[in-house]
């Protein structure tokens, strides 16, 4: 898979510049608000960058990437509703890449987390997708698994259409509205949202209450710890402002679980297109970016050892796209 059959160029200056105009209406005089890290809580911070006037600090306990100081959660909401960045995304983005995005990311997505099940001996009767989107996992879910009871929890009334279309049950609202769900799920899934969210761990909390006990919390996210980010840094396309405000690493994904309450915590990264994203970041940017970086150029100036060397960041939590799943526990312990 190459990063444009999901991203055209086009279509992704476009979003950016659409994200940069937005920035700048529904942000210009907001009142800030300073954060501890989102993973860990630590306030062993430092800021590192700022991109669009939005000011970006690390950990220096678990070594993650977040957005601080921040608007109120208000002006997040609003933003979401009515920017035209969200709209042109939803609208017009999504559709256009929906079907390449079912054939290379979503159907093979889903056979891996049947996998994940199996290996867990967790039967999913019970299923829910947080932000669900257009509905198209769920969707591919049902066509291997038509037994599943599958609930679609979707904020954007656009998308939440979607999902009806698809005939699936659907929830309009963001997930820390929804009240009817506690202790009903036995497996929910999250994907690509944790990285826009305000507060990850009270985000996650919600989604929490709604596991049964023994049930599992998958989410797919980025992960500050990829080679794509790590080089490109606040250059990278994927740190965009307002968008895109959490960029958790691979400790601070432990951290967080852990800070949940869950157990049987695994992380993988299997993202595909981190070569890719530097690779056409040169071609399109900057063609100089790596020139005193002489063995990594020569890395990406060979297809083959590009393809090697993307599966090495696979196998060794170095890929920006990361997997998180964790169990929440059968008993409640009670403190001595």
């Amino acid at each position: 898979m190459k990063e444009r059959e999901i991203r055209p160029d086009g279509m992704k200056r476009k979003y950016i510049e659409l994200s940069v105009q937005d920035a700048k209406l529904y942000f210009s005089e907001f009142k800030s608000r300073n954060l501890n890290c989102v993973a860990c809580d630590s306030n062993n911070t430092e800021e590192e960058f700022i991109k669009e006037d939005f000011s970006y600090s690390v950990c220096r306990d678990c070594g993650t990437l977040y957005q601080t100081p921040r608007p109120a959660l208000a002006e997040y909401e609003a933003f979401y509703r009515n920017s035209k960045s969200s709209k042109y995304w939803s609208e017009v983005f999504y559709p256009a890449v929906a079907e390449i995005r079912r054939e290379k990311i979503i159907r093979p997505r889903v056979e891996a987390l049947l996998s994940m099940c199996n290996d867990r001996n967790l039967k999913v009767d019970k299923l829910i997708d947080v932000g669900a989107g257009y509905g198209i996992f769920l969707d591919e879910w049902r066509k291997k698994m038509p037994e599943t009871e599958l609930i679609a929890i979707e904020p954007s009334v656009h998308l939440a259409k979607e999902c009806v279309n698809k005939k699936l049950k659907v929830v309009n609202s963001i997930v820390e509205n929804v009240k009817e769900y506690d202790n009903y799920a036995d497996l929910i899934v999250c994907f690509e949202v944790l990285e826009h969210v305000d507060s990850p761990l009270e985000f996650l909390k919600t989604m929490k209450k709604m596991l049964r006990p023994g049930g599992y919390l998958f989410i797919s996210t980025l992960c500050i710890d990829g080679f794509d980010l790590q080089t490109l840094w606040d250059k990278s396309s994927q740190i965009s402002p307002p968008h895109h405000i959490n960029f958790h690493s691979i400790k601070g994904f432990e951290k967080l679980f852990e800070r949940l309450g869950l157990e049987d915590i695994n992380i993988t990264t299997p993202g595909l297109i981190d070569v890719d994203i530097v690779k056409n970041f040169i071609k399109t940017h900057d063609v100089d970016y790596l020139k005193n970086d002489r063995f990594l150029s020569f890395i990406l100036a060979d297809q083959e050892k590009s393809d090697l060397f993307q599966n090495f960041l696979q196998e060794n939590k170095l890929s920006s796209h990361a997997w998180v799943i964790g169990k929440k526990p059968e008993k409640i312990a009670h403190k001595i």
